[in-house]
């Protein structure tokens, strides 16, 4: 996760809004959380946030990188 943050830090991107997610939601409707898609230079890099937790994220708007990363239950999806 650190490699990610200094990653956009260099890239200047690490304040940006996230833009590219999807919510993730199975055939009951029941909500599992939010998939982020994070651009680095040559590719994207996947972040969960579970449920319940990604309600308190997104109800401000979209968050910035920094935000998603810096979540205390945020996940790297490889």
């Amino acid at each position: 996760m650190q490699q990610v943050i200094k990653k956009l830090e260099s890239l200047g991107k690490i304040n940006q809004m996230a833009e590219k997610y999807t919510q993730i939601t199975d055939e009951n409707l029941e909500e599992h959380g939010v998939l982020f898609f994070i651009p680095l230079e040559k590719y994207e890099v996947k972040v969960l946030i579970p449920a319940p937790y990604h309600k308190e994220l997104l109800a401000k708007g979209n968050p910035t990188y920094k935000q998603i990363l810096n979540h205390k239950e945020a996940m790297l999806l490889r």
